[in-house]
This record gives C-alpha cells, structure tokens and sequence, in this order.
C-alpha cells in the first residue's frame, strides 16, 4: 500500500518517507516527518512538530501533536502551560484507532521502537515509553510518566503524572498506578500493588507476554 490520497492535507514544511501511504482526510502539520514505509490510515491528524519513524502503522481516528492539559492557576483564572516540546515515535510502532499522544510541554513526548498502542489510549505531554511496550484499549498514562522496556500496560490501568514504571513490568487490568513501580514486577488493584508473589505457577502462564519468567524471583 503505497502513495498520497488527494483528500490528504499536507503541510509544505512536513515531510514524507519512500513507500508511504496516506490514508483520506488525513492531516500532516508543520514540521512533521514521516520515515519510509509507514502507512497512515484515514482521518488521522498529526498537529504539528511530530516525527514518526520507518515501518510503523498509524490506523484512522489518531490524533498526535497537539498541547496537553496543563494549566497554572492565579486566584481567579486558569492560564494555559505553553507546550514546546514534540512527539517523537520510533520505528516500527503501530496505533491504533482513536488513540492521542499529546507533544511535548517542555520535553518531548517518546514512544520508542516497537511499541504496540491500541486504540482510545492517552498518552500526555512529556510522557517516555521505552521498547516493544504494549498498551491496551482505554489505558491513561499521565504527564511526565516514564515506561520501561517490555512492559505492558492492561485494559483501562491508569498511570499518574511522574511515576516511573520499570522493565518488564505488568500492569493489570484496571489499575490504578500511583507509586513508581520496579523492574520485572506484577502490579494490579486501585491503588496498584505488587502481587507477584502470589501468582500461582498455573497463572504464572499468563504473564508471559511482558518477559516475565515463569520462575519466581524473590
């Protein structure tokens, strides 16, 4: 699947890889550069200052690039943080449809190679997610939170603002993160805690999907 739908709009300063598909309505911004052998499917909107890498898959409805929700306050009103930073994705990184990564505010927003996004996930400004990370549908990772390598992320968890998650970490389904988390742990619950140790060895099978071993490390 190569080539430019002519209903694409593509800014004049942004620029396009060899191989490339451009899906219908999309919308390339300012500054923006896609590498080569990417397809980007309908209805996608890339704002502004986003980079995006070789081989990846961005499907319809995903929104990239704009500012995130960070506010400072007087005593009578709300100014909006001004956002300078970018989005940079790697290579060969896939999301999904309807899901949002906002730029930068005063740092750039990574998400690094071979991530996989599904779709209506939030990603906020100045967030880091490390390599071949997995994040499922409705996760929320907020500002300044970083992701390690190998992680996944389940259904619906939500991330706070600067928390730090390790390396081959699973977050469950549901979870709400509001601690930092280490590498190679098992966290689930509201707030999230480590229940690694209380896997059993038949549910241990179920967690292999972020490295996890199937030995148990005390």
């Amino acid at each position: 699947m190569v080539g430019i739908s002519p209903s694409a709009v593509i800014s004049k300063t942004a620029r396009i890889g060899d191989r490339c598909y451009i899906g219908e309505y999309t919308v390339i911004g300012d500054n923006c550069e896609i590498g080569n052998d990417t397809i980007i499917y309908d209805k996608v909107t890339l704002v502004k200052d986003c980079s995006v890498g070789d081989r990846c898959v961005i499907h319809s409805g995903v929104t990239l690039g704009d500012d995130g929700f960070a506010f400072e306050r007087d005593e009578n009103n709300l100014y909006r943080f001004p956002h300078f930073g970018r989005v940079l994705i790697g290579n060969d990184v896939e999301i999904c449809a309807n899901s949002h990564i906002a730029k930068g505010s005063l740092s750039d927003t990574v998400i690094s190679d071979g991530t996989k996004i599904d779709a209506l996930v939030h990603i906020s400004h100045n967030v880091f997610v490390g390599k071949n990370c997995e994040i499922t549908a409705g996760a929320v990772i907020g500002g300044s939170a970083e992701i390690g390598n190998s992680t996944w992320i389940g259904l619906n968890a939500t991330v706070k603002d600067q928390i730090k998650i390790g390396n081959n970490v699973i977050v469950a389904s549901g979870a709400s993160v509001i601690h930092d988390v280490s590498d190679h742990d098992i966290v689930a619950g509201v707030p999230a805690k480590s229940i690694k140790n209380k896997i059993n060895e038949v549910s241990d099978k179920l967690f292999l999907m972020a490295g996890q071993n199937s030995d148990k490390k005390e």
